[in-house]
């Protein structure tokens, strides 16, 4: 298939195959990314293999969780069904295990990724039952990722190891799964929930500790025998140096009794939690003192930290520094460019918030070659470090920026920039921008993360507040909105002058507010607007601070006051991009002709600028409705579909989908996206949307785009 058209997928190369498929890497032409495309082979296109393989799709696909790949879409072609998935560039985890296992702290960081992704799966009710590591894979940014969830394999697959090959049978009672990670019940064809994961999990566990699995076998079939009724190699066996307690943390998940295993992967988490802190790698606390610093999420009692005030502003600034950029050119004139390049990127992520930028002074010390990344770390006292090189070609030149944690010794992403160089300033102040902005979105998104491993119990302040931020981007649902404003309003309680925890309070009481799951509204909309305008009162420059509470004053009809306070935000950091975001919400969805452009125009900068951003979604739904008002309606159409592929639990621009989709006469397909609504958040309903948009754009005339759609498809009534 490679260079066919598959709808508006480019197949670029065949990536493997599977039990139930083929897979293939293919480009999107329409939204210029590589995607991964699953077709359902042959073999199991009969009609229980296709019903199979759809359902089991539409559940996977409701999961929205970082370390699981995400299904953007489904789609047919010539007879044949297929699946469209996040591409992830990066190797398996199978590659990434030495034969004598991986260090401690890195099997246990992840451990934890690959336990919290089936948390989130089995609380949605969704067992893998086919965990191992050629179904976990690394990206770009260091992150692992889940592949196939829910999709079993039905037939048999052999590898190199056959102790690993795949065995299905179509009959009832038929065995799934990969026969070196299987649970004993799911060999014996038995019925199996999430304990099956769990002793899977077990097994992947002591692989990544000692880089040989706990259950050996001459063939397939006398694995699945020692699994079965056999004991496994005892951990500390194969390495006396691992602790005692992990040894036993692994032996109770692999418990061939279901009911004497660990019933939940709650469980494991806080037990893998609990080694990574005696191991001295706490998830949640500051490195020791002679590693670089970083913004704490101490394990110690919060009330101890901060009895009456915030941390300082030194705590919560993300330690960043920018190294020279490396010229790969013959031509000398370029080395300059190089280093040009990286002084503007300093230049322009000292109006990132919250990030503590190394003086030029201090980190071009460190010039040419491969610096050690930790060393530089530890003599700046940072903790991510900006890398990069530059390489010219006739006129044009290519650079190449990256992000690492150089205390993990982990990249965070990695960037290519393409430019012709007409305008040598132009360029390097275009390259800084953009480097700039990923590496704020990508330090908001790793702050988020490692806040979501820790119990609410071990966090101060600071790390409530994030671990708040994590609920709503990654656990985007009704719940997660009342766990993160449950977890600020214990933040608030612990530093009750911490004017962050305030703006995020009435941020996200709005949130709860417009997504129709506020049991008192008025009563909610009152508390949001008194926690913005105590946390402006509290820091009026800060501009986290004047974000959120931009947002809340546009739903709180305070037009006017809201453009006021984010421009002064915008002015304040320059690259503070949820704040421009916000922006050109308020203008664009509020304001009037010209503003509304002025909106239109900031949302199209900050989503082509910085695409990784975790803010993508939010955006996407923003400009969609500020391109209603405009009347380009195919565009904010695509605007629509965008952000619902990133963030699928996203109802508002569900809805906003269903108004363009009346607009355009798409009657019939505006009723099944309001299905969807509903299906996610039954409480959604006619009254309170158009509340919150009257609240938001100050009269029901400069509303009316927004809903007209939906009366002219019969789902709101005029």
């Amino acid at each position: 298939m490679t260079g066919q058209m598959v709808g508006p997928y480019e197949v670029v190369e065949k990536l493997g195959e599977g039990g139930m498929g083929v897979v293939y890497k293919a480009r999107d032409t329409r939204l210029k990314r590589m995607v991964a495309l699953k077709f359902l082979s042959a073999g199991n296109s009969d009609s229980s293999g296709r019903r199979r393989f759809l359902r089991e799709a539409q559940a996977a696909s409701s999961l929205n969780h970082p370390n699981i790949v995400s299904i953007f879409d489904l789609g047919e072609e010539s007879d044949s069904v297929f699946l469209v998935m996040e591409y992830i560039e990066g190797k398996s985890l199978a590659r990434l295990i030495p034969k004598t296992g991986l260090p401690l702290d890195t099997a246990l960081a992840y451990a934890r990724q690959i336990a919290d992704a089936l948390r989130v799966a089995h609380q949605a009710g969704i067992v893998h039952r086919d965990l191992k590591p050629g179904n976990v894979m690394q990206g770009a940014d260091g992150r692992l990722k889940i592949l196939d969830f829910g999709l079993a394999k039905v037939e048999i697959v052999h590898d190199d190891d056959d102790a690993t090959a795949t065995i299905g049978m179509t009959v009832k009672g038929g065995f799934l799964g990969t026969v070196a990670y299987t649970a004993p019940e799911q060999a014996l064809g038995k019925t199996v929930d999430r304990r099956a994961d769990i002793f899977s999990f077990g097994i992947l566990l002591h692989e990544m500790l000692t880089g040989a699995r706990p259950f050996q076998g001459i063939s397939p079939f006398a694995v699945m025998h020692s699994i079965t009724f056999g004991e496994p190699t005892l951990l500390r066996s194969v390495n006396p140096k691992l602790p005692a307690s992990l040894e036993s943390l692994i032996l109770r998940a692999l418990e061939k009794d279901p009911a004497k295993r660990f019933q939940s992967m709650d469980d494991v988490l806080a037990g893998l939690t609990a080694e990574s802190a005696a191991a001295g790698h706490p998830p949640t606390a500051a490195p020791p003192p002679s590693s670089p610093s970083f913004a704490p999420l101490s394990a110690v009692s919060s009330l101890s930290r901060y009895p009456s005030g915030p941390p300082s502003s030194d705590s919560e600034s993300v330690p960043l520094a920018v190294l020279p950029f490396l010229s790969l050119s013959a031509d000398p004139e370029d080395s300059y460019l190089a280093i040009g390049i990286a002084s503007e990127i300093i230049r322009a992520l000292a109006g990132v918030p919250r990030v503590r930028v190394a003086s030029q002074v201090a980190s071009f010390r460190f010039q040419g070659g491969s610096p050690d990344l930790p060393a530089v770390a530890a003599a700046l006292r940072v903790r991510y470090v900006v890398t990069g090189s530059l390489r010219r070609a006739a006129n044009r030149i290519r650079v190449i920026a990256e992000l690492a944690d150089a205390v993990e010794g982990t990249m965070l992403w990695s960037y290519t920039y393409d430019r012709g160089i007409e305008d040598i300033f132009a360029v390097q102040e275009d390259i800084a921008h953009a480097v700039a902005g990923a590496t704020g979105g990508q330090l908001i998104r790793e702050h988020a993360s490692r806040a979501s491993f820790a119990a609410p119990e071990n966090l101060d302040a600071w790390g409530l507040v994030h671990k708040a931020y994590h609920f709503i981007n990654q656990s985007y649902n009704l719940q997660g909105i009342n766990e993160a404003i449950t977890l600020l309003r214990r933040a608030i309680e612990i530093a009750p002058n911490y004017s962050a925890a305030h703006a995020f309070l009435g941020l996200y009481l709005i949130q709860r507010i417009i997504n129709s799951a506020s049991e008192n509204p008025i009563q909610d909309r009152a508390d949001a607007l008194a926690a913005a305008e105590r946390a402006m009162q509290l820091t009026p420059a800060e501009p986290e601070v004047l974000e959120n509470s931009g947002l809340v004053l546009l739903h709180c009809s305070r037009y006017d006051k809201s453009v006021q306070v984010l421009r002064r935000a915008v002015k304040i950091a320059p690259f503070n991009l949820v704040a421009w975001g916000y922006l050109g919400l308020a203008l664009g969805w509020g304001g009037e002709d010209a503003e509304i452009e002025e909106g239109e125009r900031i949302l199209a900068r900050v989503i082509d600028g910085t695409p990784d951003h975790p803010s993508m979604p939010y955006w996407l739904y923003f400009r969609s409705g500020a391109l209603v008002r405009l009347g380009r309606l195919e565009d904010a159409l695509e605007a629509t579909h965008r952000s619902i592929e990133l963030q699928p639990r996203f109802t508002l621009v569900l809805v906003a989908m269903a108004n363009v989709l009346g607009h355009l006469g798409r009657n019939a397909e505006a009723m099944e996206v309001i299905g969807q609504v509903l299906a996610l958040n039954p409480q959604t309903n006619q009254d309170a949307y158009l509340t919150e948009l009257t609240h938001i754009t100050r009269s029901r005339e400069r509303a009316e785009p927004h809903f007209a759609g939906l009366i002219k498809a019969g789902i709101f009534h005029p």
